[in-house]
């Protein structure tokens, strides 16, 4: 099988498990949270972003486009914080972290490490596309610090894993529909602000969410 094929196939699992990505992830936005659907639409959805990133790779390596290797590793960082913090709700009462959130962190950081100085580089040569890469590296760069604080100073908050399931599986399926948009959209001078765009939106809705439950859980 040449590389072209491969590339071809890949190419047509990544659109495929995209479109089931979007289609479980909004489900499992909109069903009852905890609930039989809920969770199988979020493990649905998390083998389509899982499919997603292996294919990501592939294309990148495949074709050497760096910005689309070090993106795969950010969405998917995102995807798998927001799915293991489900194993960790007990951080506040004196859980440990695994060797394997060590791991996630490390590979992740380099990787977002390397999206910052891609994108300052090139935002200094005037590619705007430098932009999107230094705002989808500072959002996962705060993740990442969070998560290193973490590991020395556990959460306190009983909740803690709520919130950070809601912001991380936020911010994997904000990735996911940018991608759906800069692929089906064309901004001809303008084509970066599709990038940046639905990371503002989105993480506006976000925040906005985890407020409402710290004020319900604080009520209760």
């Amino acid at each position: 099988m040449t590389i072209e094929k491969v590339l071809s196939i890949a190419l047509i699992l990544h659109i495929a498990a995209g479109t089931i990505a979007l289609i479980s992830g909004l489900v499992a936005m909109l069903a009852t949270k905890g609930n039989r659907i809920h969770r199988l639409a979020g493990k649905v959805y998390f083998s389509g972003m899982t499919t997603i990133f292996v294919t990501a790779l592939v294309m990148a390596i495949g074709r050497q486009l760096d910005f689309l290797l070090m993106v795969a590793f950010f969405s998917y960082y995102m995807t798998v914080r927001g799915y293991r913090i489900l194993s960790l709700k007990k951080l506040n009462q004196g859980q440990r972290f695994a060797y394997l959130d060590w791991i996630i962190a490390g590979v992740s950081g380099f990787f977002i490490l390397g999206l910052l100085g891609w994108g300052g580089w090139s935002f200094l040569q005037g590619n705007n596309m430098g932009l999107v890469a230094l705002t989808f590296g500072l959002i996962g760069a705060s993740f990442l610090v969070s998560d290193v604080r973490a590991f020395f100073n556990p959460p306190k908050e009983k909740m803690h894993w709520w919130y950070g399931h809601i912001s991380s599986m936020g911010g994997s399926y904000i990735s996911a529909v940018t991608a759906f948009e800069v692929v089906n959209i064309q901004l001809t001078n303008y084509q970066w602000i599709l990038w940046v765009l639905p990371a503002f939106i989105g993480g506006a809705l976000i925040s906005q969410t985890i407020r409402k439950y710290r004020l319900k859980f604080s009520v209760h």
